[in-house]
C-alpha cells in the first residue's frame, strides 16, 4: 500500500475518531488491526469493499446520503431456539414468529443487487439458520453477486454441518454470539444453548477451514458484556483471537430488561446523530421495512417491499423524516429513537462512581 493511502487512512481514522460517541469499546485495537488487514484478504474485490467500507465510515460520521442503502438486513426468521436474558425473546415478550419465503428473500436480493447494495446479513430479531431455506437464500445472493454475505449465529443451527453448509455455498462472514467463556456463566445468560456442543460447533467450522486452506468464511466471536461476565472477558480474548478473524465486545443495551445487567462503568450523557438511517434498511420477515435494527416491534414502517422497491423507499419521505431527526438530534419526538438501544446514537462518559477505566 503507498504512502498516500497509509496516510489517507490515519485522516480517516483520526477523523471518525474525533466524531466518534466517546463509546469506548473493549479490544478495539486488535479489531482497528484486524479490519485493515482483512481488505487483502477480499483479493480480487478488495478495491471494492475497501470503497464500501469507506462510505460506511463517511455515512456514519458526516452528513452524507449514499445514493442507496449501502447494507440491508434480511430477517430470515424472528424465531429463536434460545431464551437469553438481554433479549425478548428471553423476556417472553416476541409473539407470532415465523420464516420469511425464499421467494420474498430473492425478490429483495434482486433489488439489493439491481441498485448497488454491497452488504446483506441474513439477520434481525431471530435465528436465521432456523430457516429450512438459509442455504438457498446464500447461495442466491453469492450467485447474484452481492458482494458480502452475512449471518448472526447463535451457534445451534438445527441441523449438524449446516454452518459448514453455509461455508460451501460461500458466506463471507459468520458472527457468533458467546456470552462467557465458561459454562455456568455462558448457559446462565444463553438459556437453552449448550456450550460444549457450541464449541464443538465453532471448532468444527474452523477445522473445515484449516483443512481446505480457506480464507472465508471470516469468523467474527462476539461478547455482551454484562455483570454476569465481565471478570472472564480478559480469558476470553486471549483464546478466540488466536483461532478466529475478529473479536468484538460490546455493552449490554436495554432491550426491555432494564438496566439490570449493565456494568454500568460508562453512561449515556447525550445524544448524537445515529448512523444507521444513513447506511441500511431493515428488512422484516413480512416485509415490512423499518430504517434501523433498533425498531425491534416495527413501529415506524417506512415502507413493504412486497409492495415497493428499495430504491423508492431509501430515498422516500419517511425515511428522510428519520434522517432530518437525527440530523437535528430531535430523538425525543420519534419513539424507536427515543428509546433506542443502538450505543452509536448516544454520547458516552466514563462513571466515576463506578470506578470505571
Amino acid at each position: 500500500m503507498g504512502q498516500n493511502n497509509l496516510l489517507n487512512e490515519k485522516n480517516e481514522y483520526e477523523k471518525n475518531k474525533m466524531n466518534s460517541s466517546n463509546y469506548k469499546e473493549i479490544n478495539v485495537e486488535n479489531r482497528e488491526k484486524a479490519a485493515k488487514e482483512e481488505i487483502n484478504k477480499w483479493k480480487n474485490d478488495a478495491e471494492r469493499f475497501e470503497s464500501y467500507r469507506k462510505e460506511w465510515n463517511k455515512a456514519a460520521n458526516d452528513n452524507h446520503l449514499p445514493d442507496h442503502p449501502l447494507h440491508v438486513d434480511i430477517e430470515l426468521s424472528d424465531a429463536c431456539n434460545l431464551r437469553c436474558k438481554m433479549c425478548v425473546h428471553g423476556l417472553g415478550t416476541m409473539k407470532n414468529v415465523g420464516f420469511m419465503d425464499i421467494g420474498l428473500a430473492k425478490k429483495v436480493i434482486d433489488q439489493c443487487v439491481e441498485i448497488g447494495v454491497c452488504s446483506i446479513k441474513f439477520n434481525w430479531r431471530g435465528e436465521a439458520t432456523l430457516n429450512k431455506h438459509i442455504i438457498e437464500a446464500i447461495q442466491y445472493a453469492k450467485s447474484q453477486g452481492i458482494l458480502e454475505v452475512q449471518i448472526n449465529t447463535n451457534g445451534f443451527p438445527p441441523s449438524e454441518g449446516a454452518l459448514i453448509e453455509c461455508a460451501k455455498e460461500g458466506i463471507d462472514r459468520i458472527i457468533f454470539s458467546i456470552d462467557g467463556f465458561s459454562k455456568e456463566t455462558y448457559e446462565g445468560t444463553r438459556i437453552g444453548g449448550n456450550y460444549e456442543k457450541l464449541l464443538k460447533n465453532i471448532h468444527s467450522l474452523l477445522d473445515w477451514k484449516k483443512e481446505l486452506q480457506r480464507t472465508k468464511p471470516f469468523i467474527r466471536i462476539q461478547m455482551v458484556r454484562t455483570k454476569e461476565n465481565a471478570h472472564e472477558i480478559p480469558k476470553f480474548i486471549q483464546y478466540w483471537q488466536l483461532l478466529v478473524d475478529d473479536v468484538r465486545i460490546s455493552d449490554v443495551t436495554d432491550r426491555g430488561q432494564g438496566n439490570s445487567l449493565s456494568v454500568g462503568d460508562q453512561i449515556a450523557v447525550g445524544r448524537r446523530r445515529c448512523p444507521q438511517p444513513f447506511q441500511r434498511l431493515t428488512i422484516g420477515r413480512d416485509g415490512r421495512v423499518s430504517p434501523c435494527c433498533s425498531d425491534w416491534d416495527q413501529q415506524y414502517i417506512v415502507g413493504n417491499v412486497n409492495i415497493e422497491n428499495l430504491s423508492n423507499i431509501w430515498n422516500g419521505q419517511k425515511m428522510n423524516n428519520i434522517r432530518a431527526v437525527q440530523n437535528e438530534l430531535k430523538h425525543d419526538t420519534v419513539k424507536i429513537c427515543k428509546d433506542c438501544y443502538v450505543k452509536e446514537s448516544y454520547v458516552w462518559e466514563k462513571n466515576e462512581n463506578n470506578g470505571g477505566d
